[in-house]
């Protein structure tokens, strides 16, 4: 049915409604688009916005559509079915591209999330479900990895490729003389994400044991940012609001891999277009000196920091758990920050091979892996 600006059909017994001026750019032919590359070749303005059709059919399971000026359009009953603009049909939608966040606190200690690598490398379903988990808990501890150099860009080239950063590909982390970063020494490591500095920073960290720190301390520590965001946000609005509005500047000048000289400017706490608490910018480390506000806002904003950071290192918030040679930590960077307890008792052998991945490509490769899946079943 034609009505107004907007198709109305019934379809498996629901009315659905669908403008004109959004049929019209998604017109699925092979004029308007590119069927093997899923895209669309037409351009806005090639085509009036207020166009309005001649005629409307349902035939074989497809409305068509004959536009004013003489173009041709088929719809999918299936098809339009998918892309209904009803809430609940979006928010179903909203699921399917982005993970539910599954916020936790002390008691994930009790049933830390595991995967095998072995059979991570080897089965497409175990792939699946630690990348799954690790989108929706932010965190799994991988365990028989060969304690040697090297598993690191095997289990990112098992998903997509490294995310190279000015600390070159597959560095290590281990006690130096000459640190060019606060993890090459034996000081305790405060709550953080890594690499706030870069505008689009890393999604996920891999931080593989070699040799283990033998005397006191050495335990990594992570936390659910996104929970102690919400505690945040729940006792102490007013905090969130200014943590969410106040731009910071964080900052990593050195050599490594190459010379650098970082800057990035971001606020603490990153939401998307709907509101929705999507990346933590968190590193006392890398915070600047400059700090872009109003004076009269700066021990306000004080005082919103350690209230944060009292959360996050609070008993109740964090687990901690020390690593042994043959284990991974893998951590979504944007919502889990990590730390590490002080080596205590002189020079360590602490030795972590790292490396970092864009979250895209995890995501992408939970898609893929799905489909692939399915199509054997």
């Amino acid at each position: 049915m034609a009505t107004g600006q907007r198709l109305v059909v019934s379809i498996e017994g629901k009315q659905e409604e669908f403008p004109w001026v959004w049929l019209r750019d998604n017109c699925q032919c092979s004029h308007c688009f590119e069927a093997i590359s899923r895209c669309r070749i037409h351009n806005l303005t090639e085509w009036e916005i207020g166009v309005k059709p001649s005629k409307v059919e349902v035939d074989q399971g497809a409305v068509k559509v004959d536009w004013e000026g003489g173009h041709l359009s088929s719809f999918p009953l299936d098809w339009l079915k998918e892309r209904s603009f009803r809430e609940e049909a979006r928010a179903l939608y909203r699921e399917k591209v982005a993970t539910p966040q599954e916020l936790w606190g002390c008691k994930l200690a009790k049933r830390i999330p595991t995967a095998d690598f072995t059979q991570v490398m080897e089965d497409d379903a175990a792939l699946l479900d630690w990348l799954e988990t690790l989108d929706r808990l932010g965190f799994v501890l991988m365990q028989g990895v060969p304690v040697e150099r090297g598993p690191v860009p095997k289990l990112q080239a098992r998903v997509a490729f490294e995310r190279l950063t000015h600390y070159g590909p597959g560095y290590t982390v281990e006690v130096r003389p000459d640190p060019s970063n606060i993890s090459h020494t034996a000081h305790r490591i405060f709550f953080h994400t890594d690499l706030t500095y870069y505008d689009h920073m890393p999604g996920t960290i891999f931080l593989h044991c070699i040799e283990q720190h033998e005397g006191e301390g050495g335990e990594t520590m992570l936390v659910d940012g996104f929970n102690a965001a919400k505690i945040l946000r729940e006792n102490h609005p007013e905090m969130y609001q200014l943590l969410s509005n106040t731009v910071a500047s964080f900052t990593d000048v050195g050599k490594d891999f190459i010379k650098f000289d970082s800057i990035s400017q971001q606020p603490f706490f990153v939401h998307n277009g709907r509101g929705e608490l999507i990346r933590l910018n968190w590193s006392h480390f890398a915070r600047d000196s400059h700090l872009d506000a109003p004076i009269d806002q700066v021990e306000e904003l004080y005082r919103a920091m350690r209230t944060f950071d009292d959360l996050m290192n609070s008993e109740e918030n964090h687990i901690r758990l020390k690593m042994k040679p043959g284990d991974m930590v893998t951590v979504k960077n944007t919502r889990v920050m990590h730390g590490r307890s002080e080596l205590k008792g002189g020079i360590s052998g602490r030795s972590l091979q790292c490396g970092y991945m864009d979250w895209d490509e995890i995501r992408s490769r939970i898609r893929v892996t799905k489909a692939k899946l399915a199509s054997q079943a």
